[in-house]
This record gives C-alpha cells, structure tokens and sequence, in this order.
C-alpha cells in the first residue's frame, strides 16, 4: 500500500487530534502501519484489534 504525502499528513492529523473518535485515530493508525509495510498480524496486535478488522 502507497500513501501520498498528502494522505500521511492528513492520517497523522487524525491520529494527532484529541477531538476525533478513538476508532477513527485507530483506523488512521492502521493505514499508516500498513503503509509502512507492516504485516497484518502485527498491526492487529499494535492496535489491539483482530486481523480481519485490519483486512477491512
């Protein structure tokens, strides 16, 4: 998965934000984690979530 810059800041932000709902910053983290490269199983387990929650 390849983000632009503009979709790693505009992620970052919404992780950064205190007023955005804690399962947007999660989904935000999610993407940003796979964007990096990061396995499925590994993100599941760095965002306390199921690996299908990180398929979706």
């Amino acid at each position: 998965m390849e983000l632009t810059t503009d979709e790693q800041v505009e992620l970052r932000a919404l992780v950064n934000d205190r007023d955005v709902p804690a399962n947007v910053a999660t989904r935000a983290r999610i993407v940003l984690w796979r964007a990096e490269g990061r396995q499925k199983k590994d993100v599941a387990a760095l965002a306390g979530v199921s690996r299908p929650a990180v398929d979706l």
